[in-house]
């Protein structure tokens, strides 16, 4: 699927509500874990804003499907003291960072995360995750997971290229 430019705030709410609503994902940032997205919006933002700018920021809560194995994480960034499963909300500015992709959703350059929608990247981050022995430290998983995530990327740019070049 192709990467859409979208400059009217309405058309880019409901693309986002079109590709990503009630949609599971894998959540990447500094940590991976299973997620859920929903109530995508135009935010009530804690920070002043023109009246013409409002509407750039689209938001959305994200709930944590719990998953054997997961969360994993980089080293200093595990949350095992905090309440599972994890629930919170995302933002980002669409007019500094104004593409849809179906299968995938970044904050941006300075959001620091991205979240992956892929069906099969899912169920293969789960089927690993499953395999992880209790005692693993999550910075170990966390580097198994973004090599399989890598890996997975790499595989289907070779499909595409393939099939552009049909």
């Amino acid at each position: 699927m192709a990467m859409e430019h979208i400059k009217e705030p309405a058309e880019m709410l409901e693309k986002f509500r079109q590709y990503f609503e009630g949609q599971e994902a894998l959540y990447s940032a500094r940590r991976v874990l299973r997620v859920r997205v929903t109530n995508i919006r135009h935010p009530d933002l804690p920070f002043p804003v023109r009246d013409d700018r409002a509407t750039d920021h689209i938001a959305a809560d994200i709930a944590e499907i719990p998953t054997p194995g997961l969360p994993v994480s980089l080293p200093g960034f595990h949350r095992s003291d905090r309440p599972r499963p994890a629930q919170w909300n995302i933002s980002t500015n669409m007019r500094l960072h104004p593409h849809v992709f179906p299968g995938h959703w970044s904050g941006g350059l300075y959001g620091g995360w991205s979240m992956h929608f892929s069906p099969e990247l899912i169920a293969g981050v789960a089927q690993l995750a499953a395999g992880f022995p209790p005692d693993q430290p999550p910075s170990r998983g966390y580097l198994l997971i973004q090599t399989y995530m890598y890996s997975h990327r790499l595989k289907l740019r070779e499909l595409a290229k393939k099939a552009k070049s049909s």
